[in-house]
């Protein structure tokens, strides 16, 4: 079994792995032991069922369960999150990170998602790209929360306000008149 930088060796059921840790020899003992994984003959002529890295022998002292690496604080560098496989783990970016490679190492980077368009910005805001995610600003002749934005409006002067009033006035006469 290819292990981190190495191997181990394991032996199919009815074999035993010998002492130099390569060889596999028949035994009558292993096969009786029905080991999922193989098995090894201890000094003392004892046998017992062997599991590859990242298996731990279940209570049946048999078969071999599964160990979630992830319950270990810190497995995975800043900005990834770990997900346990069968017999080991891996180290995945977050949301609103991508791998990337950067001076010869593969690192989890921020995703620029104004840069590639997935954001939700109102299209009078400028999208602003913030680590692991991004905000919606408004632009500077419009205001509220960036997703929404309004014009702003200039204030008005006290005659333009007097005609605004007129003008609501007349057309309000009117409708009353149509209807």
């Amino acid at each position: 079994m290819n292990t981190p930088g190495s191997y181990r060796c394991y032996c199919e059921p009815e074999y035993t792995l010998s002492g130099d840790g390569y060889t596999c020899t028949r035994d009558t003992s292993c096969f009786s032991l029905r080991c999922q994984f193989g098995c090894q003959l201890e000094r003392w002529g004892t046998v017992r069922c062997l599991c590859p890295p990242g298996l731990h022998l279940a209570p049946d002292n048999k078969t071999c369960k599964d160990v979630d690496e992830c319950q270990k604080a810190d497995v995975c560098p800043p900005r990834r999150t770990c997900k346990n496989t069968f017999g080991s783990f891996v180290c995945v970016c977050r949301d609103g990170f991508v791998m990337g490679s950067l001076w010869g190492s593969v690192e989890s980077q921020d995703k620029d998602e104004c840069l590639i368009g997935n954001y939700a910005c109102s299209r009078h805001a400028r999208c602003i790209n913030t680590e692991g995610s991004c905000t919606c600003q408004c632009l500077e002749d419009h205001f509220s929360n960036g997703c929404s934005c309004w014009p702003r409006r200039a204030p008005q002067s006290k005659a333009a306000m007097y005609f605004s009033y007129k003008r609501f006035k007349r057309t309000r006469s009117v409708r009353t008149l149509l209807f």
